[in-house]
């Protein structure tokens, strides 16, 4: 499926803590997102985590973002990677590479913004090594004696092994048969042996763990067949860390108590798009109506050629001690449209920093950023803070401006919020109170709450939202997930809000389109009507959209997972709005979809993964039926294929019938630890045929681009 070009991330954050034996990775989205099912990989190193973004009235451009949990010994415990998911184009998926074999489960977070990655006894993999202010020796070898003839045979038969899974990309089992070979007394294999390992450990994401390979290999073998190619990697590979005695005097703190540790995330990218741009325009993007749900049967590509540069960059720096979190956020985007250079622009989508005091619970994030509760809707410039004043209990304010432009009016807003961890066992949840204006005039007040269920392994998520001077609801909305302990996961959604929300502000997207002039602030227009006609205007041109969905998955074999899913989507209709909606948008009316999957893991390797999709779709006047493929698989060293085909056939009451069909391939190359080069291709081929019509169209589009992961 083609994607649009991308100007936002929506991965913004990933911590880990310990949870008894169990490591937690809690991953932070700038979204609301919905877990929908797990797939692991049989080598034990390679999951995949598939979750939906909920839409809203904010419209997150979905690009590929990476993070990575790092031990304190060296190397990391996992590598996320957050991708398109292939199937729609709220569909995504976290790619997690363990630095070992691991068993994990994924379940709901706190919010609807976050997912909680938990890792079965890996809790002594976030505990920092023990203070050691010395260089650690050399390893001895093992005692000198000749091999017999059945050892020689092994480690022959362990090294070709060795090197057929590294070109694999199966480093994990590479380490394992390398191991094999260095447990050998020394023979001739062992100086091979050595430089794999570091080889293997640089691929897998381990620095550290090359470094001291290549270290050790200098020392034993100086004049090795392998000794300049170590001393070339060790000029590469950045300088070790200092240990935690260093830490702790640089820091001038007591070496007794934990050290500062300072990361730094993110990544550069360049791509350039080219071929038939996505239907949904920037302009539409950016707008208050970009929160609507895109449905399957919306034309996928325009007719407009495309030629587009994108930069990106997102960093996100970290500092945390015993007493404090420091963290610095910046996420950029610039488009360089060479073809209709005015539309060139760059978006800057967070420029934040974050710091927190732990001993009194203290909170302060100043800058550019998303919302994260507290019946913020959208992105801001402005300032949040929070204070913990109970052990459960929290309270927050926030105050900003809008970063989306409304013409040429000026925005601000301001609230406050009270946060419970638990008022009972296992429930918790928010209550808000917020005021927007716009050029002096109330444009939105907010009453609220946000809460949330956790039972075991049913977890129940809730929003409520209500403006009393506009008298209306903006969002009714409730989500629940239910986990088995077979990795079967239930999901059941349902979502009523109002498109846009409710702010007098709208009333300059829906005026009379005869006047000769057009207001561009809310001072200009009530010069020509009063507020109380102003605000009945509002409630009569908002549109309301509803989505409700029941889904479940199962496994049915090792390497079968299946799923079924009913949705109901209903958007009501929207008049003209110059420039972002100049035709106006008719209801949907209430669009049923049935659909059903079928998953299959490791068909023919170590990691490769299947999606076949059918979905019966039926609407007040066609039904459709939409069938789709979309394979992953590892191939070579650090190669990521990802062909997709997806054929539609929809049926109008009229008579006119649409068929598409549309292949794709992705395909990702991971250079050394931290470079990806990425590219896709996608084409789609559709024919209209009616009594009186009979028309065909061939549309193309690509990406291709490199990404280098901080």
């Amino acid at each position: 499926m083609a994607q649009a070009p991308a100007h936002a991330q929506v991965l913004d954050d990933v911590e880990a803590r310990r949870e008894g034996a169990n490591a937690v990775v809690t991953v932070r989205f700038a979204a609301p997102v919905q877990l929908v099912r797990t797939v692991s990989a049989r080598s034990g190193d390679l999951a995949q985590v598939y979750y939906d973004v909920l839409a809203t009235g904010d419209a997150p451009n979905l690009v590929t973002s990476e993070r990575r949990v790092p031990l304190a010994q060296g190397g990391f415990l996992v590598l996320l990677t957050d991708e398109a998911a292939g199937t729609t184009e709220r569909s995504r998926k976290l790619v997690l590479r363990f630095g070992a074999a691991t068993q994990f489960t994924a379940r709901p977070g706190q919010n609807n913004r976050s997912i909680e990655l938990v890792l079965a006894n890996q809790a002594a993999a976030l505990t920092p090594a023990a203070p050691n202010p010395l260089p650690a020796p050399v390893a001895a070898e093992p005692a000198a004696r000749p091999l017999t003839d059945a050892e020689r045979e092994r480690s022959r038969t362990a090294l070709a092994a060795a090197r057929q899974l590294i070109d694999q990309g199966e480093h994990g089992q590479a380490l394992e048969r390398l191991d094999e070979v260095l447990a050998l007394p020394p023979h001739e294999g062992r100086i091979d042996a050595l430089e794999l390992r570091a080889t293997a450990r640089w691929r897998q994401g381990d620095p550290d763990g090359a470094r001291a390979d290549y270290e050790r290999y200098l020392v034993l073998y100086p004049q090795g067949p392998g000794a300049a190619r170590a001393r070339e990697a060790l000029l590469t590979l950045a300088p070790p860390a200092p240990s935690v005695v260093e830490a702790a005097i640089q820091a001038g703190r007591d070496p007794a108590r934990a050290a500062a540790t300072t990361t730094l995330a993110g990544s550069l990218a360049v791509m350039y798009y080219g071929g038939q741009s996505k239907v949904r325009t920037q302009e539409f993007q950016d707008s208050p109506l970009g929160g609507l749900p895109q449905l399957v049967n919306d034309a996928t590509l325009s007719g407009t050629d495309q030629r587009q540069l994108l930069s990106s960059v997102d960093v996100n720096w970290r500092r945390r001690d015993a007493d404090s979190d420091l963290r610095l956020v910046l996420r950029d985007t610039k488009t360089n449209d060479l073809m209709r250079p005015e539309k060139n622009r760059n978006k800057l989508t967070a420029l934040y920093v974050d710091y927190k005091l732990t001993a009194p619970g203290a909170q302060l994030r100043l800058g550019r950023q998303s919302p994260t509760g507290g019946g913020v809707m959208g992105r801001f410039d402005g300032v949040q803070a929070g204070y913990r004043f109970a052990p459960r209990w929290r309270v927050n304010a926030v105050a900003g401006a809008p970063t989306d432009p409304l013409l040429d009016t000026k925005r601000r807003f301001w609230g406050v919020s009270l946060d419970a961890d638990e008022i009972a066992k296992g429930f918790g949840g928010s209550l808000y109170w917020i005021q927007q204006t716009v050029d002096g005039q109330s444009d939105r007040r907010g009453v609220g709450a946000e809460l949330r269920m956790l039972a075991g392994p049913f977890t129940a998520l809730g929003s409520l939202d209500y403006d009393p001077q506009l008298k209306g609801w903006n969002i009714v909305s409730t989500q629940s997930t239910w986990q088995g302990a077979d990795n079967t996961i239930v999901n059941v959604l349902y979502d009523r809000r109002a498109t846009p929300m409710l702010m007098l502000g709208n009333a300059l997207f829906f005026q009379n389109p005869v006047a000769q002039v057009q207001a561009r602030t809310l001072y200009e227009l009530l010069l020509t009507q009063s507020l109380p006609m102003l605000r009945q205007q509002v409630r009569g041109t908002t549109a309301f959209s509803t989505q409700a969905m029941v889904s479940v998955s199962r496994p049915i074999t090792p390497h079968w997972q299946a799923g079924a899913d009913v949705r109901l989507t209903n958007v009501g209709a929207l008049p003209p709005v110059a420039d972002i909606l100049p035709n106006g948008q008719p209801g949907t009316g209430n669009v049923w979809s049935m659909g059903a999957q079928l998953i299959g893991t490791n068909l023919y390797s170590a990691r490769d993964t299947h999606v076949v999709l059918l979905t019966l779709l039926r609407g007040p006047t066609y039904h459709g039926e939409l069938l789709s493929y979309n394979n992953a698989s590892a191939v070579g060293e650090g190669w990521l294929l990802e062909p997709s085909l997806r054929l539609y056939q929809q049926t109008e009451d009229s008579g006119l019938r649409t068929r598409r069909w549309a292949p794709g391939l992705r395909a990702s190359k991971r250079l050394m630890t931290r470079w990806v080069a990425e590219s896709e291709l996608s084409m789609e081929f559709s024919n209209a045929k009616s009594a009186t019509r009979n028309e065909s169209s061939h549309r193309t589009f690509y990406y291709a681009g490199l990404r280098y992961d901080l």
